[in-house]
């Protein structure tokens, strides 16, 4: 067998590893969830519903997804179905030629919350929006005083958070290359939120 050979039948290994990891459920972030889930039922109450987008804002953002204006009206509008206006809050687009994703950032600077979504001309819109939503989910957790002291904890309840106020979908379409948790793990949060609903 030739070099071209033993390089194909490595990358289709690779390829059905990466999808089996894909749709078996949470491994080692389980524990993680679960206990983002129970602070956030402490915190915050019963889990939100659905997140439903004013419709012209949607559609104009899916048009021009890497405009600043569109992306702060778009992060105003995913703040409010949390409850929480947005307060002393910048939201920036800045370009990166080199990325087909996007990818984000928060951060406190000069005494204002600051969100930055890295884009690129082949920025997709669903990618654009689960990154704005989880760095608005800091913003949100974070002026909720929601937090965990490790960053990796802390990113995966601020992933398990977006399904709990009410993103799933929109994660779950778009967060595949960037999120922190796996498909199964966003279809795991989504499964147990509504175990709990049905059980009162």
């Amino acid at each position: 067998m030739g070099f071209y050979g033993l390089f194909s039948i490595i990358l289709i290994l690779g390829f059905v590893f990466f999808v089996v990891l894909q749709q078996s459920g949470p491994t080692k972030n389980k524990s993680t969830i679960d206990s983002s889930i129970e602070l956030l039922e402490q915190r915050l109450g019963k889990h939100r519903t659905e997140f439903k987008p004013d419709r012209r804002l949607y559609e104009a953002f899916q048009a021009e997804c890497t405009d600043a204006g569109y992306l702060s009206r778009m992060a105003a509008d995913i703040l409010r179905h949390c409850g929480m206006e947005p307060y002393n809050l910048e939201v920036r687009a800045e370009e990166e030629l080199d990325r087909t994703d996007a990818a984000g950032t928060y951060s406190y600077q000069n005494g204002k919350s600051v969100i930055t979504i890295k884009v690129s001309t082949y920025a997709r819109y669903n990618v654009v929006l689960a990154v704005l939503i989880h760095e608005c989910m800091h913003y949100f957790l974070g002026r909720s005083g929601i937090r965990y002291s490790v960053t990796e904890d802390n990113e995966i309840l601020t992933d398990t958070a977006t399904i709990y106020m009410g993103f799933y979908e929109y994660m779950y379409h778009g967060s595949i290359m960037v999120g922190y948790l796996r498909e199964s793990e966003f279809r795991y949060v989504k499964h147990v939120l509504e175990d709990r609903s049905r059980m009162g």
